[in-house]
């Protein structure tokens, strides 16, 4: 019976980690919510990205590449900041908790790169503002009094700073006029910050009982609509372009 348990549970949660899948989840919503259109673009792809949660060729661009390349993804090892495609490449873009490992004097070359390579629709999501910044720093401690060591990601955050929300939806309307195109910018809070420091705590702990829990909890992602109020450690701003026959 557990075996059949077992089977049952990694096939309907394949490689699945609850604080990556409450990312992602609201953006595989919203692209399944659209008739099939044209290619997809992650930038900041990874291990557990987009093609996790949205079984569909992405192609998939990062400075570093490690380990095998997910399922779906055809992998382009290039910088944000200089991305080897064509304007209105890709019909959607989607980058998700990569913004805030980008240098704050890099951060608006990134948002043009990403936009300029965007025909429709861009997602970007991050962990913003102060609340989130001090969440970050108290996980990075945690982290090293569990682990023994620091953890690069956060460490990351912290040396960079999160971005503010005001300041990037400024940017992306600075760049789209700069550009001469129309855009539609709105934003979704993501994750509650209690919630999310419950989670990386688990993933963070090395006992067996942390690990289970930590495991379960990707039956949250059945209620993640509620997850999703009071303070949030991220935000997911959505970007839609449009011609200027679709806004007459």
């Amino acid at each position: 019976m557990l075996h059949l348990i077992q089977a049952w549970w990694n096939c309907r949660y394949p490689d699945w980690v609850p604080e990556i899948a409450l990312r992602y989840l609201p953006v595989v919503e919203s692209i399944r919510a659209e008739s099939p259109r044209g290619l997809i673009l992650e930038v900041g792809v990874n291990r557990s990205g987009l093609t996790t949660y949205l079984r569909q060729p992405v192609v998939g661009v990062d400075c570093v590449m490690e380990g095998a390349c997910p399922a779906f993804v055809t992998p382009i090892l290039a910088k944000g900041q200089a991305l080897p495609f064509q304007s209105g490449s890709f019909d959607s873009t989607v980058c998700m908790d990569t913004l805030e490992h980008i240098a704050s004097s890099d951060r608006n070359r990134f948002l043009r790169e990403i936009m300029r390579v965007t025909r429709r629709r861009v997602y970007i999501g991050c962990p913003m503002g102060s609340q989130a910044e001090q969440e970050d720093k108290a996980l990075q401690q945690y982290y090293r009094v569990q682990r023994g060591a620091s953890f690069p990601f956060l460490d990351e955050h912290v040396a960079n700073g999160l971005p503010r929300l005001k300041a990037v939806l400024a940017e992306m309307e600075g760049i789209a006029e700069d550009s001469k195109r129309l855009i539609r910018l709105h934003c979704e809070p993501n994750l509650n910050v209690w919630v999310h420091r419950i989670l990386l705590r688990l993933w963070m702990r090395t006992d067996l009982v942390s690990y289970a829990l930590h495991r379960l909890a990707i039956v949250l992602v059945h209620v993640r609509r509620w997850l999703n109020v009071g303070p949030c450690y991220r935000q997911i701003i959505v970007a839609e372009f449009h011609s200027s026959n679709e806004c007459s």
